[in-house]
């Protein structure tokens, strides 16, 4: 640490701190107007001058110099104030500037003539950003129109004679103005160094230098992939979120958590007239801290209000009519109350969701055990299950301990068996680029990947190009892969030795794979070396990373032994800190340790949707899932669904799982939810209400609570439901369930910096044998059918088949191999018709590199999980479905 002066004031700092970032730290004001905190110096807008006594000249930019032990710093002089204007003065040249140097503290209207000047156009007053703008109160601060200050005194004048480029507004999502850019780069440096993704750069060169997205045509068309991380450092209104920007001078801010993924980042919602109008990255979650991705970013207002539910309904013959709540419910609790003492209480199940919260799914738990029924689960459950059961059994605990902020800041070699992270988990696979080029943490030595998956995804770049590997996987073959690494490092003796002393019977590799159908044995023998080597290297932080697909129960069960068997290889006894496993969707950890798992003797979801088709099945209430959009075989799920005598829907759209039920209760979104989610890091998260209910809706954990009075009034049981806010159940959830009780003392304050994680390693270890990859020989030229996650599909939307749901199209197509394409006759755009038996399905068809041979892929969200009808029921098969594809004629 150091001591230095600034303004007259002591202040200690860290040695070697960027001087500009401890100025501000400490309240002082300083201009920064090119500055991005944390990221190495660009110098160029000149406007943070300070005077440095003892430096040569006096003045010096703050963003280069770094403290020093009895450093004297002055902000505050005239000089200084004068430097600044003069540099000031020059940016303001270049940029619509009447309004900016104005000496009238009152503004003129946006619809007032500028007396000043006779050819002003655009001008502050006009303009988007208006008393949002940074190169605005920057001017204001440094007193540019009371002082007079003109950027062209003297001089012809010059912006307002020039013809401006047109703005880019073609996208649904970001507005691109080149008009009011000022060259600051820190568009160019965050899409670059905090993203890894090089959208942006410099065109053009001396006096024409402008900002350009890709090769200078449209933003869609470039790399861009939306995150907004351009936005956020944005001295002006060149780049602007498209969405109510009109609106976004925010009256209230609300920190609360996205919940499109189980990374669980914190977002910051800005609200106008009570509705969100911005959202930008809150650093609560210290793993995503300052980035979010297109979905947290944009997707708040992905359907329009009329087309959520804001009122109750129930069937009456084939169509569901409003009905108030209290009418709904006591149907519901009588209904309910009527089957079990008819059929038993085995004859009733419950679904909770991964996308409601802790408190939700606490209730439903709590719902199940009233009526005294096992039969509780929610449609993916059975996928995240069967990970999770082969993770507890290779580390002995339940609950991972492994932190995931140990990726970006530690982590040396990383290991990742996921089919496209950047799409499915955008804000992690972003940290594990981190880690591997680390321009934020230039000391940190850069880590290795080795990334196993089908299809080509981002992370692919960055493993051979920065000395590691991609092992590209037929579909299905995952965990053979995976297998053959760990049998190629147990071949090692010095980790053999290691791996008997922690006691693990490596025996149980013997049966894995030497080869791979498609990967060449060198390239294996070349990431299984990088593995030994980390495994030789005790003091190496390790991360095995694991995000199974949302289909395929065999599949993730053993992809999870093969990665974890990898783990222990690498780090025995402590190997739980080093794997980490990226639930499917939002709030599946939170859901699970909610209770939301079969209880003994009860059936999982493949067990409910048997029981119901066999007609043993009688009533099923799902709070929040939309089983016809997430499960495979969808004509059976139907089927199974229909021969229900109640089937009771809580969600906030009508998806096609509420169009079949009986009542149907309005939900609200998450964004206008209280109450927590936990991430899958086990990091517990809380969610706040940004908007306020719309209709008649209700969070889903008042509806809950209400049945659950009914219910114990008709029922008995000496279960309460008496809550009135969200935060009465959060309550009771630190007091009862086991993991949560260490936030009983922290409060709402204490959410989101600690973990729901056991304390210690105590576990039994132990390697796992793998069973053997099936396979389907294609037959008649038939494909593989991949599916997933997709980055810009929005879920609200897609569940009621919005044809806006992808805004930007880039995800409403099936993807061919190009080469497979020229084989078939397929040309970018052509109709195709997939067909499995007796279902198919058209749609259009695009063309990409980035779908191995043999295969082709679907969204697993698009047009409302419409894959689903070509997927077969859970078989407990790793082998894809295949399909056959043909152009339309």
């Amino acid at each position: 640490m150091a001591k230095l002066t600034i303004d007259g004031r002591e202040i200690e700092a860290p040695d070697g701190a960027p001087l500009v970032e401890v100025i501000k730290e400490n309240g002082i004001y300083v201009p920064n107007l090119c500055y991005i905190d944390g990221l190495p110096p660009y110098a160029g807008c000149r406007t943070c001058l300070v005077e440095i006594e003892g430096a040569r000249g006096g003045l010096q930019l703050s963003c280069t110099s770094t403290v020093r032990d009895e450093m004297v710093v002055r902000t505050d002089t005239a000089e200084v104030k004068q430097a600044r204007q003069y540099v000031l003065s020059l940016i303001d040249a270049n940029h619509s500037d009447r309004c900016l140097t104005c000496h009238r503290r009152v503004k003129c209207m946006p619809g007032d003539v500028c007396l000043r000047d006779d050819v002003v156009t655009h001008r502050c007053l006009t303009c988007s950003k208006n008393y949002r703008c940074e190169l605005q109160t920057t001017n204001d601060l440094l007193d540019m129109g009371v002082d007079n200050v003109e950027p062209w005194e003297g001089e012809d004048r010059t912006y307002y004679q020039w013809e401006q480029p047109e703005p880019d507004r073609a996208n649904p999502f970001l507005e691109f103005d080149p008009q009011m850019c000022i060259i600051c780069t820190r568009c160019v440096r965050a899409c670059d160094d905090l993203r890894h993704t090089g959208a942006i750069t410099l065109a053009g060169r001396g006096f024409s230098t402008r900002i350009a997205f890709g090769a200078g045509g449209p933003i869609d068309e470039s790399n861009c992939d939306f995150c907004g991380s351009c936005i956020d450092v944005c001295p002006t209104a060149t780049l602007m979120e498209k969405p109510n920007k009109w609106l976004a001078r925010t009256e209230d801010w609300v920190s609360t958590t996205c919940t499109s993924c189980s990374v669980g980042c914190t977002i910051s919602v800005g609200t106008r007239g009570g509705k969100p109008v911005i959202v930008k990255p809150d650093t609560i979650n210290p793993f995503s801290d300052d980035q979010i991705c297109v979905r947290g970013r944009f997707h708040y207002d992905a359907i329009k209000p009329k087309e959520r539910l804001s009122k109750h309904l129930v069937r009456e013959g084939d169509t569901l009519q409003p009905s108030p709540l209290d009418a709904a419910l006591d149907i519901v609790a009588d209904r309910l109350a009527g089957i079990r003492e008819q059929h038993g209480a085995a004859s009733i199940a419950f679904l909770g969701s991964p996308f409601a919260t802790n408190e939700e799914n606490y209730l439903v738990r709590k719902l199940a055990g009233v009526v005294g029924t096992p039969n509780i689960d929610f449609t993916v459950g059975p996928v995240n299950q069967a990970a999770a059961h082969a993770a507890q059994a290779a580390f002995g605990v339940d609950r991972l301990p492994a932190d995931l902020t140990d990726i970006p800041t530690k982590a040396k070699t990383i290991l990742v068996v996921a089919d496209d992270l950047e799409e499915t988990h955008n804000v992690a696979a972003l940290r594990i680029k981190d880690a591997i080029d680390p321009r934020k943490l230039p000391a940190r030595e850069p880590a290795r990947l080795i990334v196993i998956s089908s299809r080509r995804g981002e992370l692919c770049d960055f493993a051979e190009p920065y000395g590691g590997v991609w092992l590209q996987a037929e579909a299905g073959q995952e965990a053979a892969v995976v297998s053959a690494l760990a049998k190629r490092i147990v071949g090692d003796e010095n980790v053999a030795a290691s791996a008997k002393s922690a006691g693990l019977d490596v025996d149980a590799l013997a049966a894995g794979p030497d080869t791979v159908t498609g990967i060449e044995n060198s390239t294996l023998d070349n990431a299984a070396a990088i593995l030994s080597e980390a495994a030789a290297d005790a003091g190496q932080t390790i991360a095995v990373v694991v995000a199974p697909k949302s289909v395929g129960v065999a599949l993730a069960a053993e992809t999870t032994k093969a990665a974890a068997n990898v783990a222990l290889l690498l780090r025995g006894a402590s190997a739980a800190s080093s794997f980490y496993l990226l639930p499917t969707e939002a709030n599946i950890n939170g859901a699970r340790d909610m209770g939301v798992v079969p209880g003994e003797g009860g059936l999982n979801f493949i067990g409910i949707v048997e029981a119901a088709s066999a007609g043993d099945m009688k009533a099923l209430v799902v709070a929040g899932d939309n089983p016809l959009m997430f499960a495979p075989g969808r004509a059976k799920v139907e089927e199974a669904l229909g021969r229900l005598d109640l089937l009771v829907v809580i969600d906030q759209v009508l998806t096609d799982t509420a169009k079949m039920a009986h009542v149907v209760l309005a939900d609200v979104p998450a964004i206008s939810k209280d109450g927590t989610i936990t991430s899958a890091d086990r990091r517990v998260l809380r969610l706040k209400a940004a908007q306020a209910a719309q209709g008649e809706a209700q969070p889903a954990w008042a509806t809950l609570s209400q049945l659950g009075q009914r219910l114990t009034s008709r029922l008995g049981g000496g279960e309460s439901f008496s809550y009135e806010e969200a935060s009465e159940i959060t309550e009771e959830i630190t007091k009862s369930v086991p993991g949560y009780d260490r936030f009983h003392f922290h409060g709402y304050l204490g959410w989101g910096k600690g973990r729901a994680v056991e304390d210690g390693l105590s576990g039994t270890i132990a390697l796992q044998p793998v069973g053997e990859p099936a396979s389907t020989p294609p037959s008649n030229g038939d494909v593989a059918l991949l599916t997933g996650r997709t980055l810009f599909t929005s879920l609200e939307a897609a569940s009621i088949h919005s044809p806006e749901a992808d805004k930007l199209h880039r995800e409403d197509a099936v993807l061919v191999n190009q080469y497979d394409a020229v084989e078939l006759g397929i040309s970018a755009g052509d109709g195709v018709v997939l067909k499995n038996g007796s279902a198919e399905l058209s749609l259009k068809a695009a063309l990409t590199n980035t779908v191995p041979r043999g295969s082709v892929f679907l969204s697993s969200y698009y047009d409302g999980g419409v894959v689903n009808t070509l997927l077969p029921s859970e078989n407990g098969s790793t082998a894809p479905a295949r399909v056959t594809i043909a152009k339309q004629s």
